[in-house]
């Protein structure tokens, strides 16, 4: 195996004997209620509204503890009856930040009518309480009549890559629909009075039910959501629904939009994303909207075995090589984390990988049934930070030999062994086995399969832990408040700010020695805290001048206080505190500035950075090849056992070079 490989297997060994984690892994879905959900990122977190409320607004920090505040209208707005005689409400609201302030464009209609027509509102700060906040009612933007052949309801804005605004809407008969807008007024542009038909359904056993649309620009190209067939029937009547998510992507926002098989979104084409699955029943009705650094989707679904009404759901949209969409995970509160019943299931028989309940599983889901070779399942997963990883892989095993599964990472595979946990249905705390991986920046794909050995293990959960040895490039965050990616993917931090890194493994850190690259001294400082943003302060680090030295291309670095300790699995939470403007981050560096590296007076496993030197990386170099055969998976043992490992100890000249060679290194698991 390489030697890079050799590395990650030895801090699995340690984390194997210390079992010390970050963060409860036990999620829980908060079951936010939602109808047609819009969300929009604004700096201090996220801004929601959805249908029948009256564009009832609940603003969130995390994107999954919500507040609720009240209507940003008393009531439908007077110019509506206008176009929509008998309209009883708004529906299917588009919050988008547009010309410096903050829009909502909304819908008014009657069910099954053509009356229709949709309005928009503004605000220059979306946060109630702040400065700037205060809707104000624009009035009319675009109606349809009785007789039109499309439907003004369903409105989407996106700005494309010249700098032009275009909103979708529309549902049954001719689909969806496209016009251009003026940035400046809020309303139809008037050189382009074109109304571009983007996607319509033509079987007739569909009933030409598409709707919903959402448009999203990624990598120069456009992506077209939409939601198929019956909705909205919850309740006693939820089997009724059979809503789901279909999209297409195109060159020109106008189109044409094609799906992944190469059929026009305007002649019935369509690649679904989502439909139902396990007590998920009509995932659609959603939004992609632009985050931090990722692209996410909002969407209703109903809950078969809860209160059968609809909730909302907030998933990464995982890109691939060639820029196609897949749908992730449900966002339950962590990032490195993917609860495997929501993974995309390929059932080689029927019966197989069968979404089951336990309280002692996350979420309360596990998939048991793991059993007939071909069953695959496949988990798209957004990851900021490239380098090496562990997947921790939560199973039950109650059979009495151990089990097999093919765990393949970015189309590289290995074979994991998975001893016998005494139990079926049952995943406490020490049941798992940590699996080395190479993962890089951006979409990553894991594929689950069973081996054909007869025996069989149950799955729960996988967390992905980082693997830190030296640094953690600073742009490689999983999110944050008043934080940013700059043109040129530097991170940068305001005061009040923070910055959260899931999942660290300490256990691989160099050095308890700390600092940080910096292209400008702001004052105040920043500070690495231990699980939360008001956490136990870990290491300091004051930007100023007197703590500071200049290094290459204009970036300095600065001295922090040490750790006071390494080992087990933490979440760093990064805040700056009385900084001026920004500061400008590049990496966060363990190793000391004057020679050897050091960890706890004793000589360091592979603390070479998978990124490379600190002083070069970014974070967004490609990963090397991992092992692609062999038993890789670290069980946790009741018995300790010694095995001697070759590892690497790296140094530094005085120019800062680093050089390395082998030394034994004896690992306890």
């Amino acid at each position: 195996m390489c030697l890079e490989f050799r590395g990650a297997l030895g801090v699995a060994m340690a984390l194997g004997a210390t079992a010390t984690f970050a963060a409860d892994w036990y999620a829980k879905d908060n079951l936010q209620p939602g109808h047609d959900p819009s969300m929009v990122r604004f700096e201090d977190g996220y801004a929601l509204m959805s249908t029948n409320n009256n564009l009832q607004l609940w603003t969130s920090e995390d994107a999954y503890t919500w507040k609720d505040h009240r209507s940003t209208v008393s009531g439908v707005p007077q110019w509506a009856y206008t176009y929509a005689p008998g309209t009883e409400g708004i529906w299917a609201p588009d919050v988008f930040y547009m010309n410096g302030e903050y829009r909502v464009y909304y819908c008014v209609s009657v069910f099954g009518k053509r009356s229709s027509a949709i309005g928009y509102q503004s605000t220059k700060s979306i946060m109630p309480g702040s400065s700037g906040y205060g809707w104000i009612d624009h009035g009319h933007v675009f109606h349809t009549t009785t007789s039109d052949k499309y439907n003004a309801i369903d409105a989407d804005v996106v700005r494309d890559t010249e700098g032009n605004y275009w909103m979708a809407f529309g549902s049954f008969g001719l689909g969806i629909q496209l016009i251009k807008l003026d940035a400046t007024t809020g309303y139809q542009a008037s050189d382009d009075k074109t109304v571009y038909n983007i996607a319509r359904r033509t079987s007739s056993a569909s009933g030409g039910a598409e709707e919903g649309p959402s448009l999203i620009e990624h990598n120069g190209q456009y992506f077209l959501f939409t939601a198929w067939d019956k909705c909205c029937q919850q309740g006693a009547n939820i089997e009724q629904t059979t809503y789901k998510t279909a999209y297409g992507r195109a060159d020109k926002v106008t189109g044409p939009y094609k799906d992944r098989a190469g059929y026009t979104m305007a002649n019935g084409g369509g690649t679904i994303l989502l439909e139902r699955y396990g007590r998920y029943v009509g995932p659609g009705g959603g939004e992609a909207f632009q985050d931090l650094n990722r692209v996410r989707f909002v969407h209703h679904y109903y809950d078969l075995n809860g209160d059968k009404y609809n909730h909302i759901h907030i998933r990464d949209v995982v890109f691939t090589e060639d820029n196609w969409a897949e749908m992730g995970q449900p966002f339950l509160g962590r990032y490195l984390s993917a609860e495997v019943e929501h993974g995309v299931l390929t059932r080689a028989v029927s019966g197989d990988l069968v979404i089951s309940s336990s309280s002692t599983a996350s979420n309360g889901e596990y998939l048991a049934y793991v059993n007939t070779e071909g069953s695959k399942i496949r988990l798209p997963m957004n990851i900021m930070q490239a380098g090496d990883y562990l997947l921790r892989y939560r199973y039950a095993n109650g059979g009495d030999a151990s089990a097999t599964h093919k765990v393949t990472v970015n189309g590289k595979s290995q074979t994991v062994t998975l001893p016998p946990t005494g139990s079926w249905g049952i995943f406490p705390e020490k049941s798992v086995v940590m699996v080395p991986a190479k993962l890089k920046r951006g979409g990553n794909f894991i594929e689950l399969e069973p081996s054909p050995n007869g025996n069989f293990a149950e799955l729960d959960r996988i967390d992905f832990l980082r693997i830190i040895r030296d640094t953690i490039p600073a742009n490689g965050f999983d999110n944050g408040i008043r934080v940013r990616l700059t043109k040129d993917d530097e991170f940068a931090i305001k005061d009040g700010g923070y910055a959260i890194f899931e999942n660290v493994v300490m256990d691989s850190i160099s050095s308890t020695e700390v600092s940080v690259e910096v292209k400008n001294l702001t004052g105040g400082k920043l500070s690495i805290r231990d699980g939360k943003k008001d956490g136990t302060v870990l290491s300091e680090c004051e930007l100023t001048a007197a703590n500071a030295k200049s290094t290459a291309n204009g970036w300095m670095t600065v001295n922090c206080t040490n750790l006071k300790s390494l080992g087990g699995v933490k979440d760093f939470y990064l805040t700056a505190s009385g900084v001026s403007g920004e500061a400008i981050v590049k990496n966060i560096v363990f190793a000391s500035l004057s020679g050897e590296i050091v960890c706890n007076q004793e000589p360091c496993g592979d603390p070479v950075s998978s990124s490379g030197d600190p002083s070069t990386s970014s974070g967004t170099a490609e990963p090397q090849p991992s092992s692609s055969s062999g038993t890789t998976a670290i069980a946790p043992r009741a018995v300790r056992h010694d095995m001697q490992v070759p590892a690497r100890k790296a140094y530094r000249d005085l120019k800062g070079r680093s050089f390395d060679k082998q030394i034994p290194y004896r690992v306890m698991f």
